[in-house]
């Protein structure tokens, strides 16, 4: 199971499909396996490496107590901490809005 570290919170993401890398971040109210329950994840991972992130607070990733560990900043910055441990320099990106 992949973990990242940023600022001391554990990030999980997992990886499927080949091609260009694409970002796929589940709504607030949710975590990484909805997508796999979707037409975009089949449809999507015949073209391009998906990228799925647990967002801090949902999923498998850890889920800090302090409001301040879910700032924006650090909520990017969970992103950034998953690509350069992939070593990923550019990606596409999706943000699931339900």
């Amino acid at each position: 199971m992949p973990y990242v570290t940023n600022q001391g919170v554990h990030i999980y993401y997992e990886v499927v499909g080949e091609g260009p890398y694409l970002v796929l971040l589940h709504g607030g109210l949710s975590n990484l396996k909805a997508w796999y329950d979707t037409a975009y994840l089949k449809t999507l991972n015949k073209d391009y490496r998906l990228v799925l992130i647990d967002i801090r607070g949902h999923g498998a990733s850890d889920k800090p107590h302090d409001s301040k560990a879910y700032e924006m900043k650090l909520l990017v910055d969970d992103i950034t901490v998953v690509l350069d441990d992939l070593n990923v320099d550019k990606a596409h990106f999706f943000l699931a809005i339900h």
